[in-house]
């Protein structure tokens, strides 16, 4: 006989063996966890303390006359310059987004969207969180008393009686279609439907600001606010919802998301 040849283990055993071995994948070690935890924490606070102390500085100095004249009535001006047909289209007719019957067209169309994938709890938040938005914004205008643009600094598109600071149209587009988008990003894995959404909501908030100075109707300052204190909203609506969806019923929570999801805060 063959030294060790009592010792040759037959293949299918050897196949059975490794079948019943654990396979863990490789694991990011707790450190490196922590590190990014604390680097988006950072980001997060940071992004936070801006958009809020944008918002009260310019809530507090928009009535500056000085603020129109260097500020403003030339950023105003140089964005109504543009005569690109097709722009010049988009931001005569983005607004309209804003005004009734679109604006409940809109609200409509998105939650019907969220609650046909099932997610229902995100539906009902986004609209509540919409009204709400609009109507705090409406609230601070009466508080700011902002006037709004006149035909002395730029071309006005039309006549508005209420108040300038915040834009009404800004704090709708960023809390609708962007707490739409954060929805969309946590949800939905990368695919070319998924990219798609996120750019088309991405670009009706950012057109939307621009829009409301290139018809004369908000001031650049009136946009930014806006943008701060609808930037404010989302994340808190988020943080709300995220916060929400463990304690509600299964059938509120309804589409699994594609990775457990926590608020920062």
């Amino acid at each position: 006989m063959v030294e060790g040849a009592n010792d040759a283990v037959p293949a299918g055993r050897m196949n059975r063996v490794a079948a019943n071995v654990a396979v863990t994948a490789p694991k990011k070690s707790p450190p490196e966890q922590a590190r990014r935890g604390r680097l988006v924490a950072g980001v997060y606070a940071t992004a936070v303390f801006a958009a809020t102390a944008g918002f009260v500085g310019l809530a507090i100095f928009v009535r500056e006359e000085d603020v129109i004249t260097g500020f403003d009535a030339p950023l105003a001006q140089a964005i109504q310059s543009v005569h690109a047909p097709v722009l010049s289209w988009i931001l005569l007719h983005v607004s309209d987004l804003g005004w009734a019957p679109l604006n409940i067209v809109c609200v409509v169309l998105i939650a019907g969207a969220l609650a046909a994938v099932r997610l229902r709890l995100e539906a009902v938040v986004v609209v509540v969180s919409t009204l709400l938005a609009g109507g705090f914004g409406a609230l601070t205008k009466d508080v700011v008393q902002r006037a709004r643009p006149t035909a002395n600094f730029v071309h006005l598109a039309g006549h508005l009686a209420d108040f300038s600071f915040p834009s009404g149209h800004v704090i709708f587009a960023t809390v609708l279609f962007g707490t739409t988008f954060g929805i969309v990003w946590i949800v939905w894995s990368s695919s070319l439907l998924r990219n798609v959404v996120l750019v088309l909501l991405a670009s009706l908030v950012l057109l939307m600001g621009p829009s409301r100075i290139y018809m004369g109707e908000h001031w650049p300052s009136d946009v930014i606010g806006a943008y701060c204190l609808g930037g404010l909203w989302v994340a808190g609506t988020l943080e709300f919802m995220l916060a929400l969806r463990p304690r509600v019923r299964p059938w509120w929570q309804g589409r699994e998301f594609r990775r457990p999801w926590k608020p920062l805060v």
